[in-house]
């Protein structure tokens, strides 16, 4: 018996006291280590201690990853959302995946909807959701998709478009009513010649696979003139509104598109000016995004936001 549980705990690499568990003892008796003497019904016999064998205990802080992303929560800057890319857009130790607002230090919240002020097109009101953030810091994240010619990786999305073409990225507008499309980005060259225009664009209720969108665009001549601020319909080449602007080349810019229905505002910074218009362009299952026209440009981030 001895050595038939021998080779069987071996093989099945279990744990066999000697004398085994069960064996009488007395109280006068000692047990093997990890065994203690209990009766039963005035039997009295050895038996394991569970205490002698606790469970591990968790690990210590410094190596546990609770969100199971691959990153120690002791350096996971979403401890308890999985994001393995890390992803920091303002460097303020709060990953993206979780801030309430990717692109501010100050994550104040006035109306505490979870979206930071300086994200939330309605910092008193509660309601706002933050629909998608994407900072290109590991390439397009999901749901968003590139037409043209389109390269994103490493925190930046750079589109590229020749004379009277056209680059896209998009995602699924969302089905509110109110909705606001905001990037930041940095106009590297113009490509347009002649008479055409090169733009720098947001866009919304793009049809799918085309070119058709309301925009709020920086526009200008590769010569430098006719810079403007614009909300353009470019289904119907219509300019709905359009003001002028500075529009540098190279040069930062951040342009903000915010839909109500079918009435539109477009803000751009530095300096700060903005647009109203009304477009009806409703077309099946829409799009929202940025896009580039006869230019190059380097978007820094892009965030949607939807209101109730």
């Amino acid at each position: 018996m001895r050595h038939g549980c021998f080779l069987l705990c071996a093989a099945a690499g279990c744990f066999a006291p000697d004398p085994q568990a069960g064996v009488p003892c007395s109280a006068d008796q000692t047990c093997p280590d990890g065994q203690f003497c209990v009766a039963h019904d005035g039997v009295q016999t050895c038996e394991l201690d569970p205490d002698a064998f606790p469970p591990p205990p968790p690990p210590p802080p410094a190596e546990r990853d609770s969100d199971g992303d691959g990153v120690i929560d002791d350096i996971d800057n979403c401890p308890e959302l999985a994001n393995p890319d890390q992803a920091d857009e303002e460097r303020d130790r709060v990953g993206d995946a979780c801030d309430p607002c990717p692109i501010a230090d100050d994550n104040a919240d006035a109306d505490a909807d979870g979206l930071g002020d300086a994200c939330d097109p309605n910092p008193t009101t509660p309601g706002d959701t933050l629909v998608s953030f994407a900072g290109f810091a590991d390439g397009l994240p999901p749901g968003w998709t590139a037409s043209g010619l389109f390269n994103a990786g490493g925190g930046e999305g750079v589109a590229m478009a020749g004379d009277t073409a056209s680059a896209l990225v998009t995602f699924p507008s969302p089905a509110s009513e109110r909705v606001e499309i905001r990037a930041a980005a940095t106009a590297v060259a113009i490509t347009a010649n002649g008479q055409n225009l090169g733009a720098v664009n947001v866009v919304e209720q793009l049809a799918p696979g085309t070119d058709k969108a309301v925009a709020c665009q920086l526009s200008r001549l590769s010569d430098g003139s006719q810079q403007q601020l614009r909300i353009f319909n470019t289904s119907t080449s219509e300019i709905v509104n359009t003001g002028g602007h500075p529009f540098g080349v190279p040069g930062e810019l951040e342009l903000r598109l915010r839909r109500n229905g079918t009435q539109y505002l477009c803000h751009a910074t530095s300096p700060a000016l903005e647009l109203g218009g009304t477009a009806a362009l409703a077309p099946q299952d829409p799009r929202i995004g940025l896009r580039v026209r006869g230019a190059i440009a380097t978007y820094h981030w892009v965030m949607i936001v939807a209101s109730p």
